[in-house]
């Protein structure tokens, strides 16, 4: 893959992959060595809504979600650090930050379908959906966040409470699927980027 074929949201996408990579290596190496790698991971998330509302700020043609992208940034950032330091800790899973997180993330999904039904110039330009890199982009990270949004919510009370422990397992493991989906959409969508760009 040449990272030069590659668009803004591409680039996007493909920080994006650099930082799934980060945060699941830094976080099982986190773990093991000191037992606790909540902060990394509540760090990690954010890191991630940030790259993945970049990208949704270059996919989108609406100036009006352009501008309310910004706003929910800064009301996010301003809410993850309070979450991180006085809500929930730095200890703790983050539920309320990452859930609002993943929350925005499947709305900006669903912009964003909404916005290709209604784009004329693809009608004009005889250019399918299944076509586009970011349609594939978008797909995966809309099963991602669809699959997680369950975890991220619940997450913080299924580890403090007496819970069979089958729930929690039941939750991650759909959560794993969503990600081996969105992997495999998201590389379909970099093959279009190929084909796209030659």
């Amino acid at each position: 893959m040449n990272f030069n074929i590659l668009d803004r949201s591409g680039r996007s996408i493909f920080y994006y992959l650099i930082s799934s990579t980060v945060f699941a290596g830094g976080s099982h190496l986190l773990a093991h060595i000191f037992g606790n790698n909540m902060w990394f991971f509540a760090a990690m998330c954010y890191i991630q809504f940030l790259i993945l509302t970049i990208f949704f700020y270059h996919v989108f043609k609406n100036q009006l979600f352009k501008k309310i992208l910004l706003i929910v940034l800064g009301l996010t950032t301003c809410f993850a650090i309070t979450d991180f330091v006085y809500l929930e800790g730095p200890k703790a899973y983050n539920s309320y930050a990452i859930s609002i997180e993943n929350l925005f993330l499947l709305l900006y999904s669903v912009i964003y379908f909404w916005e290709l039904m209604r784009d004329e110039d693809l009608v004009k330009q005889s250019i399918f959906v299944n076509n586009l890199p970011n349609f594939w982009y978008n797909s995966g990270l809309f099963i991602y966040h669809c699959s997680n949004f369950m975890l991220s919510l619940a997450y913080n009370f299924l580890q403090h409470t007496d819970f069979d422990r089958s729930i929690q397992n039941a939750t991650l493991s759909v959560t794993f699927i969503g990600g081996f989906a969105e992997v495999v959409l998201i590389f379909i969508g970099l093959l279009k980027a190929k084909k796209f760009r030659s």
